[in-house]
């Protein structure tokens, strides 16, 4: 029994919304500077005491196993920040390798090993590829940390890998969902602990914002006015949310965050590449017989593609996602923009800020076409329609979901709505 949940344990942490104004956050939307000629420079967002790019950059892939794959991903950064994408998001667990990890899965479970530092190696690649950028990291909520002091000791120590004094922005990773006896009637949930730990970390200095992620608006408003006692604005919640994850909570929750003051980031903003018109099925088959991509991502993301059941994606009709993608490539073409570059500018529009992988410099250029403009409120209302039309919702692909770690013994879900 051990063994199953430590594996359950391991294979968690081996993965890691009409136009509606935002409220309370003034996002600057102006020509391309002339520095450069990127639009990063104006086209900004302020969050906190922060003042970001309008679109994030994640890096939970950085993390080159090979020399030749870390000059790549340090030629990325490099091209971003050159380009005034200088917001970078990270965790304390992306990169994790499994075998370093089987640790944290019997610590999970109260045996008595070593509890030291149990995440990978992303934070530290960044304090040298993202030095000089804006670094937002997350807390992951886990059984063996239980003190608001263990945020403020893992906050330290993010710190350290990253090589700054401060963070700029300390997240939650998610609820306190991760309750591996729960099955026996046992449940010990602890979010308002890792509250007064981002309290903490901020009033040390540790970090000069803190934010919280995949909180539904219920819970939001309640880490709000839990930090509010305490003199700690609550800044950001991020969340999985793209044109064909908007049911199910997620549209919800960013309007309440509008409502609140507490900006969105958006995670998924291409829905895994679904919304850039370039994947193809025969692709992704061909990729898993290269050993490129899991059997289990490949198959969700066909039926997305082409339609289907089973997986992660669930019931899929005929064609799956092709209606949106050609009403996504209409206004595309009216616009002389790429399909990604609407998908993104449609995230904005809903008031989040899309934060999007990139592997490629040429990836980091077409991002930064989504910049420097915004779509028209009949053009967001059209692609609305089309995805209202879908009678699904992205839900992730393999066992990387927007609802959920996927722990051995199960899913442990958080909610939305």
């Amino acid at each position: 029994y051990l063994c199953t949940m430590a594996a359950g344990f391991l294979l968690q942490f081996a993965s890691a919304p009409a136009v509606v104004a935002p409220r309370r956050h003034p996002a600057v939307v102006g020509r391309a500077s002339t520095i450069g000629g990127t639009p990063a420079v104006t086209d900004r967002t302020a969050v906190g005491t922060l003042s970001l790019p309008s679109l994030g950059i994640g890096t939970i892939a950085w993390n080159g196993k090979t020399e030749e794959d870390k000059a790549r991903i340090a030629g990325v950064a490099a091209a971003a920040q050159a380009r005034g994408l200088d917001f970078f998001d990270t965790a304390e667990r992306y990169g994790a390798s499994p075998l370093s990890l089987i640790p944290a899965a019997l610590a999970g479970l109260g045996l008595p090993v070593d509890k030291s530092y149990l995440g990978g190696d992303c934070e530290s690649n960044l304090a040298e590829w993202g030095r000089g950028a804006t670094v937002a990291t997350k807390f992951t909520p886990t059984p063996w940390r239980r003190q608001a002091s263990d945020v403020v000791d893992a906050a330290r120590g993010s710190c350290e890998r990253l090589g700054v004094d401060s963070i700029d922005l300390y997240q939650l990773h998610m609820p306190d969902i991760i309750q591996p006896f729960r099955a026996f009637g046992v449940v010990d949930r602890k979010d308002e602990i890792y509250w007064d730990g981002l309290a903490e970390a901020y009033k040390s200095g540790l970090v000069r914002n803190v934010g919280v992620s995949n909180y539904g608006g219920a819970l939001l408003e309640r880490a709000q006015e839990h930090l509010a006692r305490q003199g700690v604005p609550l800044v950001s919640n991020q969340i999985a949310f793209n044109l064909l994850c908007r049911r199910e909570g997620s549209l919800a929750t960013l309007e309440k965050g509008n409502e609140l003051g507490v900006r969105t980031l958006a995670y998924y903003p291409l829905a895994m590449g679904l919304l850039t018109g370039k994947l193809a099925a025969r692709n992704l088959r061909q990729a898993v017989l290269e050993k490129r991509v899991s059997p289990q991502r490949a198959a969700d993301l066909c039926r997305y593609l082409e339609g289907g059941s089973g997986g992660t994606a669930g019931d899929i009709p005929r064609n799956g996602v092709l209606p949106l993608l050609e009403a996504v490539s209409d206004v595309a073409a009216a616009r002389s923009k790429t399909p990604a570059q609407v998908a993104l500018n449609w995230v904005m529009c809903k008031g989040a800020i899309p934060v999007g992988g990139a592997s490629s410099v040429s990836q980091v250029e077409d991002n930064l076409g989504a910049l420097g403009w915004r779509l028209e409120p009949s053009e967001v209302g059209q692609l609305d329609a089309a995805a209202d039309d879908l009678p699904f919702d992205f839900k992730g692909a393999g066992f990387q979901t927007t609802d959920s770690k996927f722990v051995g013994y199960g899913f442990e879900r958080w909610v939305l709505n």
